[in-house]
């Protein structure tokens, strides 16, 4: 095995292959594969993009120093899916169902895994510890949900298989990435970089539905046409919501563009507005809030202009407010009229207790039915409960939520640690995830969870960076005072 990895080092390190790694480990490939998702969405492009997007996984698992570039397609791929192909109402497309392409699909991604499985195998890298790890807790849940309705009557085979499915969406990137991601002390960077890069592709989706698909008309948006090929409304402002943290980061570490970030953060939640998922609009509100007041409190070059934005932007929404009211309410009239309305979600989360107390061990599972006269329109998934501990509670029982809770203790202690720009970006990241999911079920789609999973790694990996930092310090200063003496 030594031996086949010094070959390929050897092949990495060829003038032309050199030229090569080094694009893929750069900063212009996240925004070339952007645009090429944002093609692919609007001109219906995904076979090519699939094809692409396993080819440079199979490169990079190959030569590439370190598995960084996976993070680009783990984050952005799914938003590749366009209108044209989508099997969601109304497009209600077969492209992607029809076998040959459900083949290509397959084959592709098998190939694509393969080679991950082949760099965590030949090019594993050592585990840093920062002092504690979310593995123990992220094993316990991924067991629970591979549990789920073990023991209920409403028990099905196709439980097994998602159950499979979201234990891999919650913890396949953390582990892969601790067996192949080597110390990089500007991932934290990098990573808000990719995310910030999505939020623009899918604002950009966001405004082609409401004027190129009609969206929007006669004044007023119609939710139930705010419809991107990998998901509606919901997930549209959800995703938007969830990738606040990006620009707001970018907005503190940018010393001469900084104020320009926050901007774009407010249009950016301007766009959650558009897409009227209330869920969405509540959570990533008082994370906005939050984030306005921390920078304008937190010591940083641009803390000035910041305050003197706030001040002007509440202006503005509350001149809004009194010269265009009858607009403002024309334009959002479907939230306005829900208000807060519960969309009977409170029948829902009545309806999974019940099927938790019916089999609390081990729960019902998640293909279990909980609701009457209620159509819930998942797409490929089951019917939801739209609550993260409902969830839980009702697919896994007591073993899942016990599960669950573990994992919650376990990255309070990396929330305990000493604050950086990184990790409160990974915060904040983790309380949206989290928070638009007490009312939406987010979490378990699995690229919500596949980047919830990143973001959980890349913050431990943050502070043990950090560690290992100071034990080298250490070690320097004790060797030089051994010299002195």
């Amino acid at each position: 095995m030594y031996a086949l990895r010094l070959r390929l080092k050897e092949a990495a390190n060829m003038p032309i292959m050199k030229n090569v790694v080094g694009f893929f480990d750069g900063n212009v490939y996240p925004v070339a594969y952007a645009l090429l998702v944002l093609l692919s969405s609007l001109l219906g492009l995904e076979i090519f993009l699939y094809v692409l997007t396993c080819a440079i996984v199979v490169f990079t698992s190959l030569f590439s120093e370190d598995s960084k570039p996976i993070i680009v397609p783990l984050i952005l791929v799914v938003y590749s899916t366009s209108w044209k192909h989508t099997p969601q109402p109304p497009y209600n497309s077969q492209f992607l169902n029809t076998p040959s392409v459900l083949v290509c699909i397959c084959v592709l991604a098998f190939i694509a895994v393969s080679a991950m499985i082949f760099r965590a195998v030949v090019f594993r890298v050592k585990d840093e510890s920062c002092g504690f790890s979310l593995k123990s807790g992220l094993l316990a849940l991924s067991a629970a949900f591979m549990l789920n309705g073990a023991a209920s009557a409403k028990f099905e085979v196709k439980d097994i298989f998602f159950g499979i499915l979201i234990a891999l969406s919650f913890g396949a990137v953390y582990f892969y990435l601790s067996k192949t991601m080597r110390k990089r002390e500007a991932i934290g960077f990098y990573c808000a970089y990719v995310v910030g890069l999505a939020s623009a592709v899918i604002f950009i989706q966001l405004l082609y539905v409401l004027f190129a698909e009609g969206a929007i008309h006669d004044g007023t948006i119609d939710k139930d046409l705010v419809i991107a090929g990998w998901g509606m409304s919901n997930n549209v402002g959800g995703m938007l919501a969830m990738f606040l943290p990006a620009t707001l980061y970018f907005a503190y570490k940018s010393k001469k563009y900084g104020v320009l970030f926050y901007l774009l953060s407010l249009v950016q939640f301007f766009g959650v507005c558009l897409t009227q998922s209330r869920a969405s609009v509540l959570i990533g509100g008082i994370i906005l809030v939050a984030a306005a007041i921390l920078l304008s409190v937190v010591r940083s070059p641009q803390r000035k202009y910041i305050r003197i934005c706030n001040i002007i932007v509440v202006a503005v929404v509350i001149l809004a407010c009194v010269f265009f009211f009858e607009k403002i309410l024309d334009i959002f009239a479907v939230m306005i009229e829900r208000g807060f309305d519960d969309s009977n979600r409170i029948s829902i989360w009545i309806n999974g207790m019940k099927n938790f107390m019916s089999s609390p061990l081990f729960g019902v599972g998640f293909y279990a039915p909980f609701y009457v006269d209620i159509n819930i329109e998942n797409w490929v998934f089951p019917d939801m409960y739209h609550n993260v501990f409902i969830q839980i509670l009702a697919s896994c029982g007591l073993i899942g939520i016990l599960a669950y809770v573990f994992h919650l203790a376990q990255i309070l202690c990396l929330a305990l640690q000493k604050p950086s720009a990184e990790r409160l970006f990974f915060f904040g990241m983790f309380l949206l995830i989290t928070g638009t999911s007490l009312l939406d079920n987010h979490i378990f789609h699995v690229f919500p969870a596949l980047t919830y999973s990143l973001i959980l790694f890349l913050w431990e990996k943050d502070i043990a960076n950090a560690s290992s930092l100071r034990r080298e310090l250490n070690r320097r200063m004790n060797a030089d005072i051994k010299v002195i003496s």
